[in-house]
């Protein structure tokens, strides 16, 4: 299963650098500029509803369900349930794009605080434009969990390396052309070939189609009761960012874009390790589930918890530590300027501090998930979303976008904190004090590595690659010498393995 996630990994490491290099040359090009705020504000729009019904949202649903179906009816009456569920996604998210397209200027109304024309006009075209996004993305999210589930794992994680490649070659084929418009049009054809790359493999599996929409099947009734609960507690964050970025788009042009590109960065790590864990993990813990397995369940929680930990917390050492040298050499260029930097730094580095929590919630909420908890989650939710916009709505106006990511992370931190006790009382019973132990003794170690590696300074912006890899060196080492001292065993069947 870990070697799974390791490849998964991998992959998404590859797509999040091209994530970065996509926000760069968006950056170069556009800047943090009123622009880029109209593209922001737009798409999050069909980001929204993406979200909520692609990116593995579905799947958390669909993956049991057909799992139990494979068990009690076979492969022939599962496969109808899974016609009937991308047909009908074909028929509820083309109504919903339409509906975009017809109401964009209302929906912008309330999503965003534009006051200027130029802003709002821009934002209601590109919206119009990226509306049916949505559509191709949620056909794509059934059918990566599907190919998840058959441990096809490479395709359904190489969508991010489609949709960065799209808009990357997109901008700078339609910069000069169509501007701003060029980045949704880039935007709209990635969702298209983000779902047409998975249909080989899906048609290898299903071998062929039909054009059936069973709404009296059973296993579409209880996904539809089933996803009822997940869908909400997926739209109470879904509304966290709608939310944030109403606040961002009433102060000065570009914190919403700062808000954007520092984001794409506290994103990296949580898609590379907490995402690709979560994906991997999510069928095996279905499956322990199903066969009521709970020492395997017990064991991979643990495992999951533990991983995350090693990865995340120098992570989000590095990005706060490092912030404002991460950020230059990542986005300054052209006209992205030195007061952008330095907004976007600053955001960066309250992000970071909810780092472990934005990305324990997935394999948390997971967790619940199996078991068929989805009122755990919700509450939890929404208990984060009020926070947010409480904490949003007090501390805006005085701390600007420093506000709005600090009220984020903290109420990442309340969804953490619910969703771990939940987990621990109720279905499994989780080591708290080695948990604990891990937490510290890794944030010790990422403490060090930051002060070692920070002890060399340099005035050119790349310097700060030599300090991430000197950070990256002395990391390994403590912890080389910590298993070494403590774990003997482990490393001896690492070596063993390997035959080495």
């Amino acid at each position: 299963m870990f070697k799974s996630s390791f490849i998964v990994m991998i992959i998404n490491m590859l797509s999040r650098i091209l994530g970065l290099i996509r926000e760069m040359i968006i950056g170069s090009v556009f800047g943090a500029t009123g622009m880029t705020d109209a593209y922001v504000s737009a798409t999050k729009i069909p980001n929204f509803f993406t979200t909520l019904f692609g990116e593995g949202s579905l799947g958390t649903v669909f993956i049991p369900i057909y799992n139990r179906g494979m068990e009690e009816e076979g492969k022939e009456r599962t496969d109808e349930f899974v016609f009937s569920l991308l047909n009908l996604i074909v028929a509820f998210t083309s109504t919903l794009s339409i509906i975009m397209i017809f109401f964009s200027k209302q929906i912008l109304k309330v999503t965003t605080g534009f006051n200027d024309p130029k802003r709002f006009d821009a934002a209601n075209n590109l919206l119009k434009i990226v509306a049916f996004y949505f559509l191709f993305i949620a056909l794509s999210g059934v059918v990566s969990s599907l190919l998840n589930n058959y441990k096809k794992f490479a395709v359904s994680a190489s969508m991010g390396i489609v949709f960065n490649l799209t808009i990357i070659v997109g901008t700078l084929m339609l910069k000069n052309k169509m501007g701003i418009y060029g980045l949704g049009v880039a935007y709209l054809l990635s969702g298209v070939f983000q779902l047409v790359i998975m249909l080989p493999q899906f048609f290898q599996i299903m071998k062929k189609y039909k054009f059936i929409l069973n709404l009296k099947d059973k296993y579409v009734k209880e996904m539809f009761v089933l996803m009822i609960p997940t869908l909400v507690g997926i739209f109470g964050y879904q509304i966290n960012e709608i939310v944030d970025n109403r606040f961002a788009t009433s102060l000065p042009a570009g914190t919403a874009s700062a808000l954007n590109y520092a984001s794409r960065l506290y994103l990296l790590p949580i898609g590379v390790f907490a995402i690709s864990l979560a994906v991997v993990i999510f069928p095996t813990l279905s499956k322990a589930v199903v066969k009521n397995d709970d020492r395997t369940v017990k064991r991979v929680v643990h495992q999951g918890l533990y991983m995350l930990s090693f990865l995340i917390i120098p992570s989000s050492v590095i990005l706060f530590g490092y912030a404002k040298e991460i950020v230059r050499l990542v986005y300054e260029r052209g006209k992205f300027n030195t007061v952008a930097v330095k907004i976007t730094s600053e955001t960066l580095q309250f992000y970071a501090l909810g780092l472990l929590f934005f990305s324990t919630i997935h394999l948390l909420t997971r967790s619940h998930y199996v078991y068929n908890d989805r009122k755990t989650p919700v509450i939890s939710s929404f208990t984060a979303i009020f926070i947010n916009i409480v904490l949003d709505s007090l501390l805006y106006k005085q701390y600007r976008h420093v506000g709005l990511t600090f009220a984020t992370s903290f109420s990442a931190m309340v969804n953490f904190i619910i969703l771990y006790i939940s987990l621990n009382k109720k279905y499994v019973k989780l080591r708290n004090l080695k948990y604990i132990a891990i937490l510290g003794v890794t944030f010790i170690a990422s403490m060090i590595s930051y002060w070692g590696s920070s002890v060399i300074k340099f005035q050119n912006k790349y310097g700060i690659v030599v300090n991430l890899t000197i950070f990256a060196i002395i990391y390994l080492i403590i912890w080389f010498v910590l298993i070494y001292t403590f774990r003997k065993d482990l490393i001896r069947k690492f070596l063993r393995r390997r035959k080495w």
